[in-house]
């Protein structure tokens, strides 16, 4: 019974340390990324720039953006944030990731969302341009490989 239980625990951690990665190099990566800057949601204007890939439902992300909210003036000054709304199938966020893209102020919603955390009732949208830039932003974040959210990027590298 003891040698299954040390089984079965040497299994479970393998499972669980074998890490996934980044499929494309620091170059590709930030190649890919340049295509889909316009898309992003924008926040600072400092000299350096954090590509980030989140799901306004995921409760790391929301903590990811209330972090980057609660020092947004300092923030703004050293980095500049590309947002990137990318759907985990499990949190099915998709209509809120389509009402998002489609509001006025996007950073004012990402707020009320993930920060505030405020309910909101939301329908899919079916407009073709919003969709059209989320399969964009889905092609690329597929081909670079995130497979968690947030999903933060530096220098072409995931963090």
């Amino acid at each position: 019974m003891g040698r299954v239980l040390i089984l079965v625990l040497l299994f479970v951690v393998a499972l669980l340390s074998d890490e996934k990665k980044q499929l494309t190099s620091p170059e590709e990566t930030l190649a890919l990324l340049e295509g889909i800057k316009g898309e992003a949601i924008v926040i600072g204007s400092g000299p350096k720039e954090v590509h980030s890939f989140i799901d306004p439902y995921c409760s790391m992300s929301q903590l990811y953006i209330q972090q980057l909210f609660k020092n947004r003036s300092q923030m703004a000054a050293k980095y500049t944030v590309y947002i990137y709304l990318y759907e985990l199938k499990r949190k099915n966020s998709a209509a809120m990731i389509e009402n998002i893209y489609d509001a006025k102020d996007k950073v004012y919603m990402i707020t009320q969302v993930m920060v505030e955390k405020q309910a909101m009732e939301v329908e899919r949208l079916e407009d073709s341009d919003i969709n059209e830039k989320i399969e964009k932003i889905s092609k690329v974040a597929q081909k670079i490989g995130v497979f968690k959210r947030p999903f933060i990027i530096t220098n072409g590298k995931a963090q």
